[in-house]
C-alpha cells in the first residue's frame, strides 16, 4: 500500500507539470511565470484585481478577475489605449514597395505602409516616396495606405495619426488623411512641411480599418510627396 504511493504520486505530478489542458475553455486562468506564458490562441492579460491570467476573448466571465483592464463585462479580451501602430522608415530608399510596421498593440494585425498604384516610386532615403501626385485637387486614387485589424471580439477606434510628410517644390502643397470608417468621403488636412499629428474619429467595429494619406496641390507630376521618419496611429481596443 505504501510502496505504492509514490508511483502515484509520479504519475499526478507529470500530469500537473503538463503546461496547459488541451480543452481549456474561455474561463481567465492564471499566466505562466515564463514564456510561453500562455498557450496558443490565448493572450496574458492583467485583470482589474491585478491578477495575471490568460484569456482567449470568447467570453467576458464574471466576477473580478474576469475583469481584464477594468472592461468588466465587456466582449473584448484585450481592451486597450495608446499606441495602436507604427511604421519606421528609418533606412529604407523611398523607392521600396512597401514598409512592414515596427510593432503594434497586444492583438492588433497591422498591414504595410504602401503607395496606392497610381503613384510612381521615387527615391528619398528615410522614406517612403512617390511622384505622380495630381495636379491640383485631390486624386483618390493616389495616396499613402496602412490598415489595421482588432483582433476577435474588439471593436478599434483611431484617435490620431501622427505624420511627417514633406513635399518637393512642385509636390502637393498639402496633404489629407481619410479612413474607410466612412468610406473616404470625408478628409482632415494635413501639412506637407512640417511634421504633426491629425485628429480622428475612426471606428471599425470587429473589422479593419484602412487610413489613406492623400497628396493634394502638385504643380507638377514629377514632385514628390513623402512619409519620413516614424508613422503612428494612436487609439484604443475596445
Amino acid at each position: 500500500m505504501y510502496r505504492s504511493a509514490p508511483a502515484v504520486f509520479v504519475i499526478w505530478s507529470l500530469a500537473a507539470c503538463n503546461a496547459y489542458d488541451p480543452d481549456l475553455g474561455p474561463e481567465p486562468f492564471l499566466c505562466a511565470a515564463t514564456e510561453p506564458r500562455c498557450p496558443d490562441g490565448y493572450a496574458c492579460m492583467t485583470t482589474a484585481a491585478g491578477k495575471m491570467v490568460c484569456s482567449n476573448g470568447t467570453t467576458s466571465g464574471s466576477g473580478s478577475d474576469a475583469s481584464v483592464n477594468g472592461e468588466a463585462g465587456g466582449s473584448c479580451a484585450m481592451p486597450f489605449s495608446g499606441v495602436l501602430a507604427t511604421w519606421s522608415l528609418a533606412g529604407q530608399p523611398g523607392t521600396q514597395t512597401s514598409t512592414a510596421a515596427g510593432g503594434s498593440a497586444p492583438g492588433v494585425t497591422a498591414g504595410e505602409l504602401k503607395r496606392g498604384g497610381a503613384l510612381v516610386a521615387a527615391a528619398g532615403t528615410n522614406s517612403i516616396s512617390s511622384s505622380g501626385w495630381s495636379i491640383g485637387a485631390l486624386d483618390t486614387t493616389k495616396f499613402y495606405t496602412v490598415t489595421l485589424t482588432a483582433p476577435t471580439g474588439c471593436s478599434l477606434a483611431a484617435t490620431s495619426l501622427a505624420l511627417d510628410a514633406t513635399s518637393s517644390g512642385t509636390g502637393p502643397t498639402s496633404a489629407a488623411v481619410g479612413t474607410s470608417a466612412d468610406a473616404f468621403a470625408s478628409t482632415t488636412p494635413a501639412s506637407t512641411t512640417v511634421a504633426g499629428t491629425v485628429t480622428l474619429t475612426a471606428t471599425a467595429a470587429g473589422g479593419m480599418l484602412e487610413i489613406r494619406v492623400y497628396g493634394v496641390g502638385a504643380s507638377a507630376t514629377t514632385g514628390t510627396m513623402r512619409i519620413q521618419g516614424t508613422l503612428s496611429v494612436t487609439g484604443a481596443l475596445q
